[in-house]
Formats: C-alpha cells, sequence, structure tokens
C-alpha cells in the first residue's frame, strides 16, 4: 500500500460534518438487475447509499477506517454489519455480494492502489452482481487548486501527493474507468458535477459515476 488512509476521524476532530442518507438516483434505478440482496459498501461513510438500501431490505456489509462515521452508522441503522478497516487490504468475501459500492473514496487514493481494490471487487463479485463507483474526474476544480498549493506534489498519471499527510488525491477519465472494467458489461457511465453538501462550505466536484455488471469469471 501506498501512502496512508485520509484519517477523517484526525481531521475533524470534534464531530464529523452530518451527511444525509439519501439514495443515489443513479443507483436506484438499476437495482431490479441485482441477483440478490447482499451488498458490500466499502468505504461506507455515514450510510448515505446503504441505510436507504437496509431499509428496502437489502443486508449491509459496511467498510470504514472512521470510528466516528461508524459510530453515527450504527445509531442511524443498527441492522447494518459494520466493519473497521483500511478497505485496501479489505479481504472481500467471493461469491457472496450482489452489489459492491464505493463512493467517492476511491480518488482518494493513489492509482496504483485504487486499482488493486478495482481488481479486488472484480475478482469476487458474484456473477451477474452490479458495481458502482463515483470518483472525481479530470473537469474537478479541485485538480487546479491543489496542484497550485505547496502542500501537494504532483505526480504522474493525474496524481497528487499531500506531503504533509502521505495522502493521495486521484483523478479519472471515463475511459480510464471503461479500461479497468473492459471485462465488464457497462450498464451505466457519466462525467458531471456534483454538489458536495457534507461539508461546512458546499462546494462543487467533478465526478464519474460508473455501473456496471459481471457477466464472466
Amino acid at each position: 500500500m501506498i501512502g496512508s488512509p485520509v484519517d477523517y476521524d484526525k481531521k475533524f476532530k470534534e464531530n464529523l460534518p452530518i451527511q444525509l442518507a439519501k439514495l443515489d438516483w443513479d443507483l436506484k434505478k438499476y437495482l431490479k438487475l441485482l441477483p440478490g440482496k447482499e451488498v458490500l459498501d466499502l468505504g461506507i461513510g455515514q450510510g448515505r447509499n446503504s441505510i436507504p438500501l437496509a431499509k428496502l431490505g437489502y443486508n449491509i456489509t459496511g467498510v470504514d477506517f472512521s470510528y466516528k462515521n461508524l459510530e453515527r452508522c450504527k445509531e442511524l441503522c443498527p441492522e447494518l454489519n459494520l466493519v473497521r478497516a483500511d478497505i485496501r487490504n479489505f479481504e472481500i468475501e467471493k461469491d457472496k455480494y450482489d452489489l459492491i459500492s464505493s463512493r467517492c473514496v476511491l480518488h482518494f487514493f493513489h492509482k496504483e492502489d485504487m486499482y488493486k481494490i478495482i481488481d479486488n471487487i472484480k475478482k469476487n463479485l458474484k456473477i451477474n452482481g452490479l458495481v458502482y463507483i463515483y470518483v472525481f474526474s479530470l473537469e474537478d476544480p479541485k485538480l487546479q487548486k491543489l496542484t497550485n498549493l505547496n502542500t501537494f506534489e504532483v505526480l504522474g498519471n493525474n496524481i497528487l501527493h499531500n506531503v504533509i499527510n502521505d495522502t493521495f488525491v486521484s483523478f479519472f477519465t471515463k475511459n480510464e474507468i471503461l479500461d479497468l472494467f473492459s471485462d465488464f458489461k457497462t450498464i451505466s457511465i457519466s462525467e458531471e458535477y456534483f454538489l458536495d453538501q457534507g461539508n461546512n462550505t458546499p462546494y462543487y466536484s467533478g465526478i464519474i459515476k460508473y455501473t456496471g455488471q459481471k457477466i464472466t469469471n
């Protein structure tokens, strides 16, 4: 593994910004394609998608590095199965999950680690299962902003290294995501701007959303 995971408990020493649990429309409209009810959320955060899915009857396993995020998830939805772990070395049980989701998480790693997480997902997802990911695009305003800061080292392949806390931010193109899932059936891919209201000061992010289906081992 390269560098450290983002430590939200340290970043927000008192209280994490409150985020609403609201199922993404891009995910909701494809639930009918799922072969079953087992869901793995890698980087569950405060359960934005997983809490609504649990209330719809899905069995959720949520993984996160933040104690505070996990505590809030448990308070809001006690039936969630929660695991504290770095998702880079979390072992995904093979052929168990009908949906593996990672929303606004994978771009906070060096791409080499992100590629390994994707391989882990692809190898262990159930046949006909779906993967749903959400990552920063090259159109994200943060790319230029962070590039101009002395605290960030600009690496190749649109990767930035925070030299203060040894974390990374990576930015992607649609073709890059499609190449990573070239052996999957693409259900949906889009590039757009997203208003992030989960912090004290809302801001726009350029994001790529991908939904794909595993069609072969």
